[in-house]
């Protein structure tokens, strides 16, 4: 296993590089990270870092790469596809805001969350989307962490430079528990990753329980789309067979009719009303994306005779997904808040005890240390329940 240490890169031609595929937001920025721990707000997540940092670490992470650490990595990296999602759990952390060196930018920002909450995050070093292995190297990296579950290009050449990466999936909730773990071992601090994932599997045991001795007729059908335009006009897609929404209608008690078109597509299907006609859920589920207006998009639901003869929307039995910062039907760490109200959605008698806000004030106070004050000042004032 070649050394994690990364090489100086000593040529004008890779420093230009560096220089041009980096957009620092500040200056000081360049400076080697702090040693100081920066909470999110008020007090930061309990728990300490177990092991020092001259510990060895092996692990295996999401792609089935094994990973040999000399010792606990202090300069993180966060590129490839995704780096929201990767920056959200380390942020759950104390040691993730002082370890994270440098990020890829993908959309307007990192992370709209972070942004607002977490002091220093804008301070990062970003990259512009798509870094070679030389503007990767100019952080100085010990670590890159990447999203994904099998082989990578970049991550390929970046070993080729001695840059050791460590991919995380982050799909389903026990992928989220193995990363979790994992994220643990990296940072030094398998206890808090221990919480993390009990945190998590409390939420997914409290699901299971409600939805305990419910029969199949008990389970009302549901579809879960994604509206959006396509060519000027208004579509719809469905998930994945594995993905979280999928998951998420399951655990909740519910039966997904849009399986059968899921098998045979790797991603978002396309589906037509004559298909979602012959489905005829008893509940549909609207994930509205960026590019679309949501009230637009149930404006036309509404008006269009045709779907209006689908018993979901022809009953009002028409909801969308709620969301904060991000949706909580993607598999970002809001997709236990996701599965908690989808839930408390479908059958409200099961989970008499719940409550949206309830909900958000724990999941903030315990992942991410946030006081009361900043979770109804900043997060509470984001959430979206059927865009009213």
């Amino acid at each position: 296993m070649r050394s994690a240490r990364i090489p100086f890169v000593p040529t004008l031609l890779a420093i230009t590089a560096f220089i041009v595929a980096c957009i620092p937001l500040t200056q000081s920025a360049l400076a080697a990270p702090s040693t100081k721990t920066i909470p999110l707000s008020g007090s930061a997540p309990s728990a300490k870092a177990a092991p020092s940092a001259q510990s060895a670490i092996q692990i295996t992470d999401a792609a089935g790469k094994p990973i040999v650490l000399e010792k606990i990595p202090q300069r993180l990296a966060v590129v490839g596809r995704g780096p929201q999602y990767l920056l959200h759990l380390l942020y759950m952390f104390p040691e993730g805001p002082r370890r994270l060196v440098g990020m890829e930018q993908r959309g307007r920002t990192a992370s709209d969350f972070l942004s607002a909450v977490a002091p220093g995050i804008d301070s990062k070093l970003t990259l512009l989307p798509n870094p070679g292995p030389e503007s990767i190297a100019g952080l100085h990296p010990d670590l890159v962490l990447m999203k994904g579950s099998g082989p990578d290009p970049l991550s390929e050449a970046l070993f080729k430079v001695g840059i050791q990466t460590a991919s995380l999936s982050l799909e389903t909730p026990d992928e989220y528990y193995r990363d979790i773990a994992n994220l643990g071992a990296i940072l030094g601090n398998p206890k808090r990753a221990a919480e993390i994932i009990a945190f998590y599997k409390k939420g997914v045991t409290r699901v299971e329980k409600a939805m305990s001795g419910l029969r199949d007729e008990e389970k009302p059908s549901v579809l879960v789309v994604m509206g959006n335009i396509r060519s000027g006009k208004y579509a719809v897609r469905v998930p994945a067979l594995a993905w979280m929404q999928t998951y998420q209608v399951k655990a909740a008690g519910g039966r997904p009719v849009w399986l059968e078109a899921a098998e045979q597509a790797g991603g978002w299907a396309v589906v037509n009303l004559e298909q979602i006609a012959a489905w005829n859920p008893d509940r549909l589920i609207i994930i509205v994306w960026y590019s679309t207006n949501a009230s637009a998009f149930m404006g036309w639901l509404g008006a269009d005779p045709q779907w209006k003869r689908i018993g979901a929307v022809g009953a009002g039995r028409v909801s969308f997904f709620p969301s904060d910062f991000y949706s909580w039907d993607a598999p970002d760490v809001r997709w236990i808040l996701g599965l908690t109200w989808m839930a408390s959605l479908l059958h409200p008698d099961r989970l008499k005890d719940y409550s949206i806000e309830d909900e958000v004030y724990r999941f903030y106070e315990e992942l991410y240390g946030l006081s009361r004050e900043t979770i109804k000042t900043k997060v509470l004032p984001m959430v979206k329940t059927d865009f009213r």
